[in-house]
């Protein structure tokens, strides 16, 4: 498989994962006692949610197996697991933790259910997934040096 065409495979991961997180917002509209839009709603989050993150594991352990017949594992533990592996790395894990700190202190002051929260709840959620993903074999496959596109 040429590399531009698993660097596309891993976009489309990065994709289902942002649609199961950012599914969280569409909360503040949710309400299973409301109206027949708001039960829709209030499913729906639900199917995106687990939709985005199925698609997105699914293709992320297809792309383990292709990388697997070409490279070796350049990391031992998985990228969830690791931190700080290169430069997008770094820039992910930062925002990361900061999302974190700021997330848990939006709904200190304001509450889980106000928006500035599930924003944020949105954003910690996928710079989750982002990180595991920019610390991962498969991503450094997918971005090393030298390798014919």
């Amino acid at each position: 498989m040429k590399v531009s065409k698993y660097r596309r495979m891993l976009l489309y991961s990065i994709f289902g994962f942002a649609v199961s997180a950012f599914s969280f917002m569409l909360i503040p509209l949710s309400d299973f006692r409301g109206s027949a839009l708001q039960k829709i709603i209030a499913y729906m989050i639900g199917a995106l949610f687990w939709l985005g993150l199925i698609s997105g594991l699914i293709i992320t352990i297809k792309l383990g197996q292709i990388r697997k017949n070409f490279s070796e594992k350049k990391y031992k533990l998985p990228g969830v697991m690791c931190f700080f592996k290169n430069k997008q790395a770094i820039c992910c894990d930062v925002l990361m933790g900061a999302s974190v700190i700021l997330l848990v202190i939006f709904q200190k002051l304001f509450g889980t259910y106000h928006i500035a929260s599930i924003v944020l709840l949105s954003l910690t959620i996928f710079l989750v997934y982002i990180h595991s993903i920019v610390n991962g074999n498969n991503f450094a496959y997918a971005t090393q040096k030298g390798v014919k596109k």
